[in-house]
């Protein structure tokens, strides 16, 4: 089979590898469509990430979705041919914080595409039955990529705990910040949303989604633009989705007294400054965004209702011969990229 390996910061190789096998409670997965994350970035880079490293050239990929080819025993109730998304996190199912239904924090878990665990950026690959999900007739292998980044949405605002007709900040329109603004209009009950981004187009996006309002945070400043919308009382909940070195300060800025500051981004360089005086004097509460909680079964329920839109996200679609290509594109944010998958089984 083909696979694709991260030799170097900024280097994607292509070899062939032996096909796994399954065993018991396990499937052998034809690999149909994987999303490019920020994360898979962040490493595509070389930035700081983890402590581990992998001892051998790591396979990226972690939003992903696949047709099964073969089972082994204990897998019921799949079957060969299913369509199904897959989540990219095996947890032992064991810890303290599994049997707390906290799997997304297990201190043993085997992330797809993080050190020492390959990922979906190859043709087939084993995996655990019990972390498929069957995708509904009315939805695509893509809206099965797009269900873990939905989830990463879904996850970040239950984390704020929301009442009806509150108001919020989307710092950040990649994926995970659209789709936070569209889950916030269509499903949340926010009063008012607004958003900020780099890119204009991205900008349009979130405005297309479901915010009232968006500025370019390289001609405005984010935090005068919301206090003035808000008559400087400021947010309830603000949605950190950048990841970069300013965005959790501005946060802070613009989030109300009493507020919530859901950090979702991922720094480049392992660091999350912001101001602790004003931070202290609104008595705000801070969540971090570890990957989703048990979100796939929401999230493709929200896609195949109607009641979210992840799909229009995708915006390229590439062979997997092509993800040197591909890897470029999202890293250097050319061509109005938001979200691009790579399908292996595609030739060209």
């Amino acid at each position: 089979m083909l696979a694709v390996r991260l030799t170097a910061p900024g280097r994607l190789s292509l070899s062939q590898e032996s096909a796994p096998q399954p065993r018991d409670g396990q499937v052998l997965l034809s690999i149909e469509a994987v999303g490019i994350c920020g994360s898979d970035i962040h490493r595509y880079r070389g930035d700081e990430m983890d402590s581990e490293e992998p001892d051998t050239p790591l396979i990226l990929g972690h939003e992903f979705s696949a047709t099964v080819l073969k089972t082994g025993s204990e897998v019921a109730p799949i079957e060969n041919g299913d369509r199904v998304a897959v989540e990219a996190g095996w947890s032992c199912g064991r810890c303290e914080w599994c049997l707390k239904g906290w799997p997304n924090l297990c201190p043993g878990v085997r992330f797809c595409g993080t050190p020492p665990t390959d990922g979906a950026l190859r043709e087939m690959m084993v995996w655990p039955a019990h972390l498929l999900y069957k995708l509904p007739e009315t939805l695509t292998f893509e809206d099965g990529v797009m269900a873990e980044v939905l989830g990463i949405a879904l996850h970040a605002i239950d984390l704020a705990n929301l009442r009806p007709g509150f108001s919020a900040a989307v710092l950040g329109a990649g994926p995970i910040g659209l789709c936070t603004v569209n889950v916030l209009r269509r499903v949340a009950g926010a009063a008012m949303i607004l958003a900020s981004d780099r890119l204009d187009y991205r900008c349009r996006a979130a405005q297309r989604l479901g915010a009232d309002r968006t500025w370019n945070a390289e001609r405005e400043n984010p935090v005068e633009r919301v206090l003035e919308a808000t008559g400087g009382r400021g947010v309830d909940v603000v949605f950190e989705a950048a990841g970069h070195a300013e965005t959790p300060a501005q946060a802070v800025r613009i989030c109300a007294p009493g507020g919530r500051v859901i950090l979702i981004g991922i720094p480049r360089d392992d660091r999350t400054p912001f101001p602790t005086a004003p931070a202290r004097r609104k008595g705000l509460t801070f969540r971090f965004v570890r990957r989703s909680k048990l979100a796939y079964d929401r999230a493709l329920t929200l896609m195949e209702r109607g009641a979210v839109d992840a799909r229009s996200l995708i915006t390229h679609h590439f062979a997997l011969v092509q993800v040197q290509k591909a890897f470029d594109l999202v890293d250097q944010y050319r061509d109005g990229v938001i979200k691009a998958v790579i399908h292996p089984g595609r030739e060209r």
